[in-house]
């Protein structure tokens, strides 16, 4: 029993524990497992993070700084001045060498500055505040493009298993017709080209279906590393049916998008930029103050110097009068940057007004195609089967079994058209949609 036990407790230990299994039914349930799980949202979040910084350290320059400083000092050569030697009771007309200070030489103390007409300065601190919420857009933008992504992997993902279906479906039919052409051609009431061809056809088929899983299951992996899957089972359970399909309308504003809020930033940096570089040309003041004490000596250990203590505040006035015609071109290049920024703030939403027309129309446009391909497909996956009753009763060729076969498979892939389009227009309206709701 003891051996029983033990074997039974080893064996279970070496099976792998059943991994979470997760159904999802929508692109909006993948996107919400995606903003939990993946690990471009947590990189984001930081960057996110670290903007929310930027403001603080461009107003810290603005606060008083203070220093503490300590220095000592060894000097192994005094520096030596000349001084008339009648100054010293010497010789008239010549000159004694005469060496200031001692060799050591300490100093701590403490020095505080602080702006108080710095318009440069100023602005500055509003260009960093308004490129630090254009860095947020930018992260915005970041996570649109990711989450497009996805909706365009996930819909992809929908239509290799919708093509599964109709390639299992056209395999179906080919076999039934090939196993029963086999037996035709066993018995010999069938010629050996036309039995080929038949064969060829549900062989073809059979392919067919084996393409199909094959890039369904790419589609899968692809879906499943944008969403930061890792080892969790994902079941994506929403079915494609095209009397079902509901119509979807653009319900998003143009100023809510990340391209356009970038563009609008943009053009206030820009003339934020210019206004910087206008102040460059005004005077800047400030105020300072330091308070140091100082001992002097001869001896390393200055146990017996001279201590001094000094204090010392002041304004310092600095103003660039000319610098080559350096700021005079900046100023012309910042100008003329702010200008083209508002061309393309005005391109950026014509282009995005088009985008939204554009999606709109053929979102309907591909929604019709789609929905109207529903009952065709059926029809012709039904003359298809007649036509496989019609062969083995002898009433029509292999040629015409065929043809009909052709005709099918070509609506087939003008339905797959139809719904890739429809997909790709459903992918972009849906996260344009989504983004205006979460940052109306």
């Amino acid at each position: 029993m003891r051996i029983i036990l033990a074997v039974g407790v080893v064996y279970l230990s070496c099976l792998p524990l059943q991994a979470q299994e997760i159904h999802l039914h929508s692109l909006e349930e993948v996107l919400l497992f995606a903003k939990t799980n993946a690990p471009e949202q947590k990189i984001w979040k930081m960057q996110g993070q670290q903007q929310d910084y930027a403001p603080r350290l461009s107003s810290a320059e603005l606060l008083p700084k203070v220093r503490l400083f300590a220095t000592w000092d060894n000097y192994l050569q005094l520096p030596v001045q000349l001084l008339p030697s009648e100054a010293v009771g010497g010789e008239p007309g010549t000159f004694t060498e005469i060496r200031f200070g001692t060799q050591f030489q300490t100093s701590t103390g403490i020095e505080a500055s602080l702006p108080l007409f710095d318009p440069e300065l100023w602005s500055r601190i509003k260009t960093e505040r308004l490129r630090s919420r254009y860095n947020l857009q930018d992260i915005s933008q970041q996570e649109q493009a990711w989450t497009e992504d996805i909706a365009r992997a996930y819909y992809q993902l929908l239509l290799h298993q919708e093509s599964r279906k109709l390639a299992e479906a056209r395999h179906h039919l080919s076999d039934s017709i090939y196993r029963l052409a086999e037996i035709t051609y066993q018995t010999g009431e069938m010629e050996p080209l036309p039995f080929q061809r038949i064969q060829a056809t549900a062989l073809a088929a059979q392919n067919a279906v084996s393409r199909q899983k094959k890039q369904e299951e790419k589609a899968r992996q692809t879906l499943r590393s944008l969403i930061g899957a890792g080892e969790l089972i994902l079941h994506f359970d929403e079915k494609i049916k095209a009397s079902e399909l509901k119509p979807a309308f653009a319900d998003y504003e143009l100023a809510a998008l990340p391209e356009w809020k970038k563009a609008d930033l943009l053009v206030n940096m820009n003339e934020q930029s210019w206004k910087n570089s206008r102040a460059k040309h005004l005077p800047r003041l400030a105020a300072s103050g330091q308070f140091f004490q100082q001992a002097l000596g001869n001896e390393f250990g200055l146990r017996e110097a001279g201590t001094f203590e000094v204090g010392v505040i002041g304004l310092s006035l600095n103003w660039d009068i000319f610098q080559g015609n350096f700021k005079r071109l900046k100023t012309k290049t910042a100008y003329l940057d702010w200008q083209i920024s508002k061309e393309q703030q005005q391109r950026t939403r014509e282009l995005l007004t088009e985008e939204r027309d554009r999606l709109e129309t053929d979102l309907i446009q591909n929604q019709g195609l789609v929905t109207g391909f529903g009952p065709l497909l059926n029809l012709y996956a039904e003359n298809f089967r007649l036509a496989g009753i019609q062969w083995a009763e002898g009433q029509i060729s292999v040629d015409e079994l065929l043809q009909v076969e052709r005709e099918w498979i070509e609506q087939q892939q003008e339905y797959l058209i139809a719904l890739s389009d429809h997909f790709t227009s459903k992918a972009l309206l849906a996260i344009r949609n989504q983004s205006y709701a979460e940052n109306r």
